[in-house]
Formats: structure tokens, C-alpha cells, sequence
């Protein structure tokens, strides 16, 4: 293989790393030019591993990238291992002030330069235009006036800090309700009602600088046959042409069905490179086998004409400017931050107040979310720290008999305590799960004096429960923001 073929094929591409610990396969694809890697939440452990782990990686070749995905709110991966934690995007979008939400970025963006990544994969700045957009937690809104002043403000907070932003999903899927994990999100718009208006938020985060843009899995039927990732019309057209940006764009992972549905792996590198893409995200479990089919299939494509090979180095000098931005004091972190906003965002109806000894709290869990990379979330763990004696029952979609298990531990427990026991139920954008809504009925006309802690996207209506509580996201300061709720403090 020509070897500076192969260093310019390696260095647009970006594999997991898959271990704690530098793996030996990382290694050999580093001193190849590999351009890094994206950091998921497998990879971490604690505050000290991750430390540890980037500078292992930094210290093999000079300007090995590292990213990540630390939206805030429900989609971090740092938040667990001494990362900050600050309400996601709806909250921030619902707070409706664009200096608090370059706040909350700006200390993402500390909690990074900490941490040794050089590159954030977020903000998110799709417009939830369909309330049933799996995506509608990770947007600051419906409205797209809204979106992109917040997209704006928060590609600046983080850059302030010194960490390299990546407004996605380009050119934006909240129209649809699919997931591009699971399949391709279609957007039937035409061409000038893209760039009349759908694109703003894009057009505002490049007016920020943001120094690079994820193109997704989404087909936009009436411009292409094929997802946006592999589409000139889109990338070169739209986005290098129509919104003229000149950063980074690098493509969603790989590995999604939304793309891998349409082509394989190394197809897919070759077209996506060549539709105008510079960096490529190969997914959360691809390593040293699909980085080496990647390069081979980069490096076949310009020796038999099919790929310029002035596209390849077109790409490795964008990517090089990543990451080089000037880095902040991380002594200017204030985690207090994320704790004033989602206390600022929380809504309270009712009376949501805990009155007795004992509490059952049960937890309707939505569809897990590839994305949001860990599943726990809820007020149980925050409550038995806080000394209130908690039970805990938690059931999903497939959860056999979920309605009639939910029914009979809630009737054990009130026979058990009586007077003295509260339930609090606990849901993320119900209005999203159609098997939740006769359970919620049931309950209501069972147990009214339920409790509903609602941490998703608002759809469904509690209004005849005692009390609800919501927190607009479920990272760790807006499950503290509830507690506080149940526990009546300020």
C-alpha cells in the first residue's frame, strides 16, 4: 500500500478505542496517521482513568484527536467520572436565555480541557418539529428561531474554552420519528424550503465559527436516492455550497443502520468522502478490522481514479485545525452552574411533596436510547441518600405483564403502609411509548395520589394526580432538582 496514501486514507478516520487502556491495535493504526478516536462511555472508568487514558493517547503522536459526545442532559459521557452536569438542550431551550445556555456550555467545555478531549460532538441543534422525534430531549426546541440562537450561544461557550464544537445532525431530522440508529430517517422538503428556513440553526452555528458539522443518515427524498452521509447534493451542494462552509463535516457513525441499511462500511467511507465529507465516525464498535477496510477501500478508491486524491488531503488539512484552539483555565469550573439551571427550568404542579415514611417509586422506562449510552436514570438512588426508605420497581415496553405488575406492587404497598407510604411515578416523554398511556390511565383512576416525575419531553397530561414535577432532562442536577421537589427544599 503507498504509504502516504495510506497516512492520508488513516488520518480521516475515527474508530472507537473499545478499552480502558491504549489497545495494542491502537497503537499500530496511530504511528499509521490514524486522526483519533471517539471516546465512548465504555471506555471510561473514573476521573483519574480518563486523565490518564488521553494523555497515554496524546503522547503517542502529536494531534491525535480525541472526541466525544458531552451534550449535557441526558446524552454525556464524562457526567458519571467528575464530569459537570448541566441541564440538556430542552431545558436550556424552555430557560430560553442564550447567556445561561453559553454558561452551561462553557463549563462543558472546562470539564473537557480536564478531561484531555479535544473535541465535542454537540451541540445537537435539530429542530423537534415532531413531538415524537426520538431526538426531542437532546433539542432546544420546535421553534427554529430558537434553536439557532442557542445553537450560536453554545458552539461560542464551548469554543471559549478551548474545546472544538460539532453542530449535528446536518441537515437536521426533527421532522421525522425514526431513530438513525435503528433506520433512515426520510425529510420530504425541497430545496428552498431547506435553505428559505429548515437549515437555520446550521446557518447560525457557522456564523458562530463552529468548527465542524455532523452530516447524518437522513434522506432527503426530494434532493437524493441516497442518506445525506453519502450525498454530494447535500454536502457539496447544500452545505459547502449553498450555507458555504469551510470546517470540518464528519459523518455520523457508520455502524448505524441508517447508513449501513444502504451501504457497507468501506463503500460507505469511499462515498462519503467523496459527496464532501472530511472525517469519518466509524461507530461505537469498530476497531482495528474496520479501520483497516476503511483505508483499504480509501486507498483503492484514488488509485483507481473513482476518489481524488486531493479530496483526502483536502480533508486531512481541515481536520488538522482541529483541537488548536487556545485553552481556558479550567480553575474558572463552577459545577454550581448546572445545579442553579435546573433548578431555575424544574416545574412543579400540585402537591408533589413527600408525606409519608416509605416510598415506591416506579419507573416506566422508555426505549433505551444507542446514543445516550447508560440506561440508569431516576430519583430512587438521590432519594435513599437523602435517608427516605425507597422501593423501587422499574418496567419497559417488553416487560411481561408490565401493566398488571405495576398494578398489584402499587396495591401491595398501599395495603402494606397505608397513610404512610407515597408512590412516585416516573416516566421520560410518555406521549413517545403507546403502551404507557393505559398504564398512566389505570393508575390515575386507581391512585390519584400518585406522585408523576416526568424527566422527558412534555406530552402527556398528569393533570389529575396530587402532584407532578418537571425536570426537562435526566441528568444528575435535574434528578437532584426533583428531589429537592419531593423533598420540599429550596
Amino acid at each position: 500500500m503507498n504509504a502516504e496514501l495510506s497516512r492520508l486514507a488513516h488520518g480521516v478516520l475515527f474508530p472507537a478505542l473499545g478499552r480502558q487502556t491504549v489497545p495494542k491495535w491502537a497503537r499500530a493504526r496511530i504511528a499509521e496517521g490514524l486522526g483519533g478516536f471517539v471516546l465512548f462511555g465504555k471506555d471510561l472508568a473514573s476521573a483519574e482513568q480518563v486523565g490518564e487514558l488521553t494523555g497515554a493517547l496524546h503522547d503517542l503522536r502529536e494531534h491525535v484527536l480525541l472526541a466525544i459526545d458531552e451534550e449535557g442532559g441526558d446524552v454525556n459521557r464524562l457526567e458519571p467520572y467528575g464530569g459537570t452536569s448541566v441541564p440538556g438542550n430542552h431545558a436550556l431551550g424552555r430557560l430560553d436565555q442564550p447567556d445561561l445556555t453559553r454558561q452551561a456550555a462553557y463549563q462543558i467545555g472546562l470539564t473537557l480541557v480536564e478531561a484531555g478531549v479535544d473535541w465535542n460532538l454537540a451541540p445537537a441543534v435539530d429542530t423537534a418539529v415532531n413531538p415524537l422525534s426520538p431526538n426531542g430531549i437532546r433539542c432546544f426546541g420546535p421553534d427554529r428561531a430558537r434553536v439557532a440562537a442557542h445553537a450560536a450561544a453554545w458552539v461560542e461557550g464551548l469554543q471559549a474554552a478551548g474545546v472544538s464544537a460539532c453542530a449535528k445532525h446536518f441537515p437536521g431530522h426533527g421532522l421525522s420519528s425514526t431513530d438513525a440508529h435503528l433506520g433512515t430517517p426520510t425529510v420530504d422538503l425541497s430545496r428552498e424550503e431547506l435553505v428559505e428556513h429548515y437549515l437555520d440553526p446550521f446557518r447560525a452555528a457557522i456564523a458562530a465559527g463552529v468548527d465542524s458539522i455532523m452530516v447524518s443518515h437522513v434522506h432527503l427524498t426530494q434532493l437524493d436516492s441516497v442518506p445525506a452521509t453519502i450525498s454530494p447534493a447535500v454536502l457539496t451542494g447544500l452545505l459547502r455550497g449553498e450555507l458555504g462552509y469551510e470546517g470540518v463535516v464528519i459523518t455520523d457513525a457508520l455502524e448505524m443502520h441508517g447508513i449501513s441499511d444502504v451501504a457497507s462500511l468501506p463503500d460507505a467511507a469511499v462515498r462519503a468522502i467523496s459527496a464532501g465529507a472530511d472525517a469519518l465516525c466509524l461507530g461505537a464498535w469498530a476497531f482495528g478490522d474496520d479501520v483497516d477496510a476503511a483505508a483499504k477501500a480509501l486507498v483503492c478508491a484514488v488509485e483507481t481514479g473513482a476518489l481524488p486524491e486531493q479530496r483526502l488531503r483536502e480533508a486531512n488539512e481541515r481536520i488538522a485545525r482541529l483541537g488548536t484552539r487556545p485553552k481556558a483555565d479550567t480553575a474558572e469550573r463552577d459545577d454550581a452552574v448546572g445545579a442553579r439551571l435546573a433548578r431555575d427550568v424544574v416545574e412543579v404542579h400540585g402537591d408533589p411533596v413527600l408525606h409519608g415514611k416509605r416510598t415506591l417509586v416506579v419507573r416506566l422506562d422508555p426505549t433505551h436510547s444507542p446514543a445516550q449510552g447508560q440506561a440508569s436514570w431516576g430519583v430512587e438512588e438521590p432519594l435513599r441518600a437523602a435517608g427516605v426508605a425507597v422501593e423501587g420497581l422499574a418496567v419497559a415496553g417488553d416487560t411481561y405483564n408490565a401493566p398488571g405488575i405495576v398494578k398489584a406492587e402499587i396495591g401491595l404497598f398501599l395495603d402494606e403502609f397505608g397513610a404512610d407510604a407515597d408512590v412516585v411515578i416516573q416516566v421520560r416523554s410518555s406521549h413517545r411509548f403507546p403502551w404507557q398511556e393505559p398504564v398512566l390511565a389505570e393508575l390515575l383512576r386507581r391512585y390519584p395520589r400518585c406522585v408523576v416525575v416526568d424527566m422527558g419531553v412534555p406530552g402527556a397530561d398528569f393533570g389529575g394526580f396530587r402532584g407532578w414535577v418537571r425536570t426537562f432532562g435526566s441528568s444528575r442536577v435535574c434528578t437532584q432538582a426533583a428531589v429537592g421537589v419531593l423533598l420540599a427544599k429550596a
